[in-house]
C-alpha cells in the first residue's frame, strides 16, 4: 500500500468498515474503495476484513497487524510532513512564536504588523493557544519563542526566560452583585457564588483552581471556556463571578460589567522564553532582542 492506500484502510477501520460513509468522509466513490480492497487481497493473497452476508464485519488477524503498521506508518508520515514544513519556514527567515490569544489581541497586536513591516526580512508565523499547550510546544521544539504565562514550569538551565509584563487576576461581575460594593475583595468572599474561568489549557486555570481550594471553593467553578468574552457574558447573572486577567476590561463597556481587585491577588505575569542553543539565526537574535527592548519589565 502507499501513504494514500494507508489513508484509506484506517478509514474504513474508523468508520467501523461501513463503506459508504469511509468514501463520503476521504472524498473518493464507494465503488473505488470496494476496488481498493478487492485488488489488495487479490494482490497479496491475503485476507484483511472477515465479511458478514457480504458486508466487511471486522479485521482478520493479519488485517489486525498490518492496521497497527499503518497507523505507525501515517504518523510518521505526518510527522516527516511537518518536519518539512517548519525547516522550510526555517530556511526563508520564518520565526514561530507562540502565546494566549488574550495576550496577541492586548499587547501584541499593533506590535507583530509594525515589526514586520519595517522588517521585510522577518517572518512570523504566530500560534495561538494555552499557556500549557504552547509549553510542550517550545518543549518539542514546534515554536521558536513562547510568550508563557508565570510559573512557566521551564527549567532554567535549558531556557532563557524574561518577564515581558506584570499584571494580576481580579473578579468580573455584574454591576448588581451583592459583591461589587466592596472595595476590595477577600477570596472568602466568593463562597456560594457560581465561577467562571478559562478552562484547563490556561495556566491561569491551574492558578485560580489552586487559590480556591485554599479556601474549599474550587467546587465552584462552574463554567470554562478558551472564550474570554464568553466568560464575561455569563456575568450577565447576576450571581456569577468571572475571574480572569485584568487586561480583558479594556474590551467592555464598564457600565456593564465591573471588575474588582484581590487583597491577596493572583499575579498574572507572562515571559518571553526560548531554548538556550550554541548558535541562533540573526533573525531569531533580532525578534528575541526587539521583543525584550520593547517589553521587558525588571521584576523588584
Amino acid at each position: 500500500m502507499d501513504i494514500q492506500q494507508l489513508y484509506y484502510f484506517i478509514n474504513i477501520v474508523e468508520c467501523d468498515y461501513n463503506l459508504s460513509l469511509a468514501a463520503k468522509k476521504i472524498h473518493i466513490s464507494q465503488p473505488a474503495l470496494s476496488q481498493f480492497i478487492s485488488n489488495f487481497e487479490n494482490e497479496k493473497d491475503v485476507q484483511l476484513f472477515n465479511r458478514k452476508q457480504g458486508r466487511l464485519n471486522s479485521l482478520t488477524r493479519a488485517g489486525e497487524m498490518i492496521y497497527q503498521y499503518a497507523l505507525q506508518i501515517v504518523k510518521q508520515h505526518e510527522e516527516m510532513q511537518e518536519m518539512v514544513r517548519v525547516e522550510g519556514l526555517k530556511q526563508k527567515g520564518t520565526i514561530r512564536i507562540g502565546l494566549p490569544s488574550l495576550i496577541l489581541r492586548v499587547y501584541f497586536s499593533d506590535y507583530f504588523p509594525n515589526l514586520v513591516l519595517n522588517n521585510p526580512n522577518v517572518h512570523l508565523e504566530i500560534i495561538e493557544n494555552g499557556s500549557n499547550d504552547l509549553r510542550k510546544k517550545l518543549i518539542n521544539g514546534e515554536i521558536d519563542i513562547a510568550i508563557l504565562i508565570e510559573p512557566t514550569s521551564l527549567d532554567t538551565k535549558n531556557y532563557e526566560q524574561h518577564v515581558i509584563q506584570i499584571d494580576e487576576m481580579v473578579a468580573f461581575m455584574d454591576p448588581k452583585n451583592p459583591l461589587a460594593q466592596n472595595e476590595k475583595l477577600e477570596w472568602q468572599d466568593l463562597k456560594g457564588y457560581p465561577i467562571a474561568t478559562f478552562n484547563s489549557t490556561f495556566m491561569t486555570n491551574h492558578l485560580v483552581t489552586q487559590k480556591l481550594e485554599t479556601h474549599s471553593a474550587a467546587h465552584q467553578i462552574q463554567f470554562t471556556s478558551s472564550s474570554w468574552d464568553y466568560l464575561i457574558e455569563t456575568t450577565r447573572n447576576k450571581d456569577i463571578v468571572a475571574i480572569l486577567p485584568r487586561p480583558i476590561e479594556k474590551f467592555f463597556q464598564s457600565e456593564q460589567t465591573e471588575f474588582k481587585h484581590f487583597r491577596d491577588y493572583i499575579p498574572f505575569n507572562f515571559h518571553l522564553c526560548r531554548s538556550f542553543k550554541k548558535k541562533y539565526t540573526s533573525v531569531e537574535n533580532f525578534v528575541f532582542d526587539d521583543l525584550i527592548n520593547h517589553f521587558y519589565q525588571p521584576v523588584e
